[in-house]
């Protein structure tokens, strides 16, 4: 995927400054079909760089009363993409991913980053064993043993593809 941003990605590590936190109540800042579009999209990028699952994309009709929760047959049973369908609450815009960080391949990190800049406030965790990725549409966070040192998107996509997750 070309790359359409005016700027790269920054990357640094993980820290509050970086990552607010998210309100803890008062009215929600989201809704069941917005978490859904949401994860769908995420979805439909990590099929490109292998299996996700264990649930697919899920239908999300027009009215949430009316919504069957009806999932696609496009989920994977023992996915290399792991994403978590639960609504965490209605005030943290995220969803989790867990992979093994081979899977973390060229232009993984740019594609999230450029579908989130649709999704104003959200982002995608990767949870990789000895490290974290927590993507926004302008930077990624790092932090684990598997990150030390990244200063750049190569260098990230280089500890992946060198690293030896057991």
């Amino acid at each position: 995927m070309p790359n359409f941003r005016n700027t790269p990605l920054r990357v640094v590590e993980f820290s509050a400054e970086e990552c607010p936190k998210a309100p803890s109540s008062g009215p929600p800042l989201f809704t069941f079909a917005q978490f859904h579009a949401f994860r769908n999209q995420i979805l439909s990028i990590l099929f490109r760089y292998g299996t996700a699952g264990p649930n697919g994309t899920l239908r999300i009709n027009e009215s949430i009363n009316l919504s069957t929760e009806v999932w696609s047959h496009d989920g994977n049973t023992k996915p290399d993409f792991y994403v978590v369908s639960d609504i965490w609450n209605r005030w943290s815009r995220w969803i989790r991913v867990e992979a093994d960080s081979m899977h973390v391949k060229p232009p993984l990190l740019e594609e999230i980053a450029l579908t989130l800049s649709t999704f104003p406030g959200w982002c995608v965790y990767l949870a990789l064993i000895r490290g974290g990725l927590t993507v926004f549409e302008d930077r990624v966070l790092l932090e684990g043993p598997l990150f030390v040192g990244c200063e750049r998107l190569d260098h990230i996509y280089q500890q992946c593809s060198s690293a030896l997750d057991t």
